[in-house]
This record gives C-alpha cells, structure tokens and sequence, in this order.
C-alpha cells in the first residue's frame, strides 16, 4: 500500500475517534463522570421529542436607542463642563460640579428617543457647542433656536444599534444560560422576537429560568441628592424652585395619594454635617405599584439632573417601626449620573456574613472600575451611595472612608428568609457575570409541552428509525454480499458523524431533524448502490476487480456529487428563510450531505482498497 493509503486511512480513524469522543458524554452506558466533567458537548433534543418550555420575548430596540441617546447627553454634559473650567479629568462629573453646570446649561431628553436638547444661559456659552463636538459623539444638530439647541442621533447610528441589539441580547441570554450550566436550551431569534425553548417538567425551574432571562441587569452606583427638597416642592407646588433669572412656570400641587406619606430621616451630607433627608414611603396592599403610579405621574416635573428610584425598605434601617408581613417600599433622590456601573465589574460571587447572618453578593471591580470607584468614595465620604439594580435601589449605605481595595458588596436587605436571599444572590451573581441586556425584553406567550408528548414522540421516531436501518442494512448484505457489508459499514459511519456534529455545533434534535437524518442516511445508501452497479458493469466487460473499482468510483462520483450538490443548495435555502421545524431538517440534511461524500466516497474508497490491492481479493460483489 503506497503511503497515500495511509494518510487516507488516518483521517477516517481520526473522524471516527473525534466523533466517538465528542458522543461520549451523550451516551448513557457508556459514558463516564470524567467524560461528563471534561467533554462540553451534547446531543440536545428539542421541545417536540422531551418536553418542555418554549419562551419568547421582544427586544425593545426602541430602549437601546434612548439608551444610546442618554450616553451620548452624559458625555456631552461632561465635554462642557471640562469646556466651561468646572471638571477635569477623565472621571465622572460630580454632584457637585453638576450642580455648577446647571446654572450655565441644562440638558434634557425629548419624547423621541434619538433626541435630547441642550439650553444655555448665555450666547457665548452656546458658542462653545461647535459640530466637531457633536460629531464626535455620534450626534447631528436637528435645531437650533435661540439659546435652545436639539441633538438627535445620527442615522448610523441607529442603524447599528437596531441591527446589533438582538444578537447582543442572545449573547447575553447565552452566557446567563451557561452560568446556569444548562447545556440543553436552545436560543434563536425569529426578527426582533428571541425564542429560548428549555428542557425539563418543573414549572418552578422554568420560572427561574424566566426571572433570570428578563432581567435586564443594568448596575449603577449614584449618589444621592439628601439635601434635596425636590419631593415637598413637588407636593405642595407642583415642582422644584426655578433657577435665578427664569420665568416661574404655573404649577399645581400634586397631594400624594391614600397610603404614601412624606417621610425624613437623618443622615450625612458630607463631613461634619447632618440632614434630614426627604423620602416618600407607601405601605399597604400593592404599594410598590401605588408609588411607581405616583412617581411616572410627576416625572415631568424632575430635573434631568435628579432621579427618584425606588426601593424596597429595609427592615434594620427603621428599627422604631414594628415589623410587618407586607412589603413597604420608599423612594431615593439620586443624581442621574451613574459614578460607576457593571460594565467596570469583573467578577461577582456569593459570600455569607456570619456576624448578620445574611447572605451577600461580592464584587471585584476591574483594574479601571477600581480606580474610579476609589475615586468616588474618597471624594464623597460621609455622602449615601445607592446601588441601583435595573432602575430600583438596592441598598444605599453611608460611605464611610474611602474604598480602595477594588471590592464592593450588594445586600440583599434583612428581615427576611435566608434561603429566598441565598437564590436571590445567586440570581444576581449569575446576570452580573453574564452583562447587561442591550435593551429591556418584553414578555411574550409561554408554551408548555407535557413530557407525555414527548416520551410518545421519541418512541415512535427511535422505533422507526430502527426498523428502517436494519431493512436498509439487511438487504445491502443480502443484494451486493461483501460489497453491501462495505456500505452498512459507511452508513454507521455516517450516523455517527452526523450525530458527532450535530453535538460538536450545539444543534438542536427535533422530529424534522430527524426525519433529515433519516434522508440523508437513505443518501448515504444510494452512494453506495452507484458505486457497486458501476464495479459490477465494469467487470461484466471483462476488467479485473482492481480496475473495476478505480473506474467504478470515477464514473460514480460525478452523479453522486451533481446530486449532493443540489440537495445542498435546497438546504441552504431552507437555512436562510425557513424558521423553527424547518431550520431543524436543514442544519441534519446540510450536515448529512458533508458526512455522505466523507463516508460514501472516501472512507468506502479506503476499505476498497485495502481489499483488492493489499488482501488482492478478486470478488467482492454477490453474483447477479
């Protein structure tokens, strides 16, 4: 045998140890605990063969977008302020230094969502707006009248986004399934609508699964606003006090309603100096509903610069109040921008505190976020910081020296049961690791498959598919004798290369993709029934074994390619526009159409030629 053959020979071994090896883990009897531990790859099967549940959920690129358009505000607000002589650095504006570039210039978002508007005090600070500042920042000037300028983002911009946002959110949900260590999900998108379809019967596994996929996991550390008397000018005016030199607005008082009353507590604004802070509290049946209902009725009336977030209160920072079953909830002035955010986190845990008993999620700041954060803390001592978790306050603990150490915690509040906060850790663990969303997502319907369906389904498939190989088996050994042995052999091959890469890519078994596995292994067989009539008529005009074979695989091959190739056109076809089922039965027959050249062709070639030129058997074929 020339050294060809072996080469030959070596890359069909290796083929089949690759394939063997990747199916391990798959294989009920035979696989291992160290082959499950080691080998990361799976044979998954979809809704329709194990049950389960199928979610879908719409991505609200018109969020990303706002989203888009609020950076690009808090970048030009810090591009001013270092412009004007109020910041400097590289880090974020201050509260204080915002405070400042208030009186000289206010920004504001606009009802549409690429929009926002710049107003000055003076022309000539107006002036220092020029194109290349707005340019640089993904911005086009819309408008401008008088001292009021309008900024909207750039068509590119936008278009980017929309065409970006659902891959971000499926990466996303991926890496949060990962972290679950679900191997089984499958995750694909149908235009803006996200479809994740989960194995398994236990309805509470699935909603946690839900929970941790919708959450859209934007972390924020903003200081808050304690001096502000935003809420009782609200309340008994209808709005804050206006700036010195502009015209008073004509407000009404907006009265809290029935279960929301208007509460002070002390704390420190700084050191040495002690306030009372204003904060809204509610109480009684739905009352994290009543107040959010309260806040968006007077969200108009907030400056840019001020935030009011909720939370829920935590039952040790009120020790007078006596304890009850219902859940209170209370506001937060905060200044809007974001000192630091989970984009500057490099790792989140779990950790236990044993003097309170509670459990705790432990982050560790990248080397960047470290030094910002540090920044802040030394420059705010003795101020609150809210941890804000998808626009709702955490906890907000008294920094209290500066924290330099990279290293933050989250509470999950006390008072309540320990196991609840332990899952809830672990849920937030794994949404910080996995990254924010790019864009909130909305619920869609949820379908639930029983695993009776399922179990009937997978019967009657493997029953069929087995009965059907063995007739295809049994009748190439009868009809072509070694030949036909030959052909059952590739076949096999051909199976388990198939389901060696339906694993390796992470593809998803459902009932089309088995019915194209099922055509594809009828493929394999027709390959074979070409090659050996091709050897048979070259040796009925009189041509010795070995050229039968040679000529026998010339002449066959371009039949068998012409319509390997074909059939893979339709599946690429069927790929690109179909959904659902039909992708299934594309991604089986495209790889069915590589593994039937592999194994028709070129492994059958191999055995082939083992057999006439070093055995040099002279039939292989059974007598017709």
């Amino acid at each position: 045998m020339n050294r060809g053959w072996y080469w030959r020979l070596g890359m069909v071994l290796a083929a089949i140890v690759a394939a063997f090896a990747i199916l391990w883990p798959s294989i009920p009897r035979a696989s291992t605990p160290w082959a499950r531990n080691h080998i990361p790859y799976r044979l998954n099967y979809g809704l329709d063969i194990r049950g389960g549940a199928r979610l879908s959920y719409d991505v609200q690129i018109g969020q990303a977008i706002a989203d888009r358009r609020n950076r690009s505000l808090e970048d030009l607000r810090e591009e001013l302020a270092r412009v004007f002589g109020i910041h400097a650095g590289s880090s974020r504006v201050t509260p204080d230094e915002m405070n400042r570039l208030s009186q000289r210039v206010t920004f504001r978002p606009e009802a549409n969502n690429r929009q926002f508007s710049v107003t000055f005090r003076t022309a000539g600070d107006a002036e220092r707006l020029t194109s290349d500042r707005i340019q640089r920042r993904g911005l086009t000037r819309v408008s401008q009248s008088g001292l009021r300028v309008l900024l909207a983002l750039r068509n590119e911009e936008v278009e980017t986004l929309e065409q970006n946002a659902v891959q971000q959110a499926i990466q996303t949900i991926s890496n949060r399934i990962d972290e679950l260590a679900i191997k089984e999900t499958s995750i694909t998108a149908r235009g803006e609508t996200i479809v994740v379809e989960v194995p398994g019967t236990d309805p509470r596994y699935f909603n946690q699964i839900r929970d941790i996929i919708r959450r859209t996991a934007r972390l924020e550390f903003k200081i808050l606003d304690d001096e502000s008397t935003l809420l009782e000018d609200i309340i008994q005016r209808g709005g804050p006090t206006p700036p010195a030199g502009a015209e008073p607005p004509t407000l009404t008082p907006r009265p809290l309603p029935a279960g929301i009353t208007l509460e002070t507590e002390q704390t420190t604004a700084g050191p040495g100096r002690t306030v009372y802070a204003q904060y809204l509290r509610s109480s009684g049946a739905n009352a994290r509903a009543a107040l959010e209902e309260y806040l968006t009725s007077v969200a108009s009336l907030v400056p840019n610069e001020r935030q009011l977030l909720i939370g829920r209160e935590d039952r040790r920072a009120a020790p007078g109040r006596p304890l009850s079953r219902e859940e209170v909830w209370r506001t937060y002035t905060v200044y809007s921008v974001a000192q630091v955010d989970g984009s500057m986190i490099s790792d989140a845990l779990v950790s236990f505190d044993t003097q309170e008993g509670q459990p705790f999620v432990s982050l560790t700041f990248s080397r960047r976020g470290g030094e910002v954060f540090g920044n802040v803390t030394r420059e705010n001592v003795k101020r609150r910081f809210a941890i804000v978790m998808d626009d709702k306050v955490n906890s907000a603990p008294v920094i209290q020296t500066a924290i330099t150490g990279g290293q933050a915690r989250i509470t999950l509040g006390g008072g309540g049961d320990v196991q609840r906060q332990y899952a809830e850790a672990n849920d937030l663990v794994v949404v910080l690791r996995a990254g924010a969303l790019p864009a909130p997502l909305s619920g869609g319907k949820e379908d639930y498959i029983g695993p009776t369906l399922g179990n009937d389904t997978i019967r009657s498939a493997r029953n069929a598919m087995l009965v059907g190989i063995a007739l295809v088996l049994a009748f190439m050994a009868v009809y072509y004798g070694w030949a036909g042995w030959i052909a059952n052999v590739a076949v096999l091959l051909n199976l388990l290369l198939q389901l060696g890469a339906l694993a390796l890519f992470g593809a998803t078994i459902t009932l089309p993709g088995l019915a194209g596995l099922a055509l594809t292994v009828g493929m394999s067989v027709d390959n074979n029934v070409l090659i050996n009539e091709r050897i048979r008529e070259e040796q009925r005009s009189g041509k010795s074994l070995r050229a039968s074979v040679d000529a026998g695989y010339k002449h066959a091959f371009t039949a068998i390619f012409d319509g390997h190739v074909t059939t893979f056109i339709s599946g690429i076809v069927l790929l690109q526009y179909g959904t659902g089922p039909v992708k299934g039965f594309a991604v089986t027959l495209l790889i069915g159409i590589v593994a039937n050249l592999f194994t028709g062709v070129f492994a059958t070639r191999v055995v082939f030629d083992w057999l006439v030129r070093g055995l040099k058997v002279k039939t292989l074929l059974a007598a017709r």
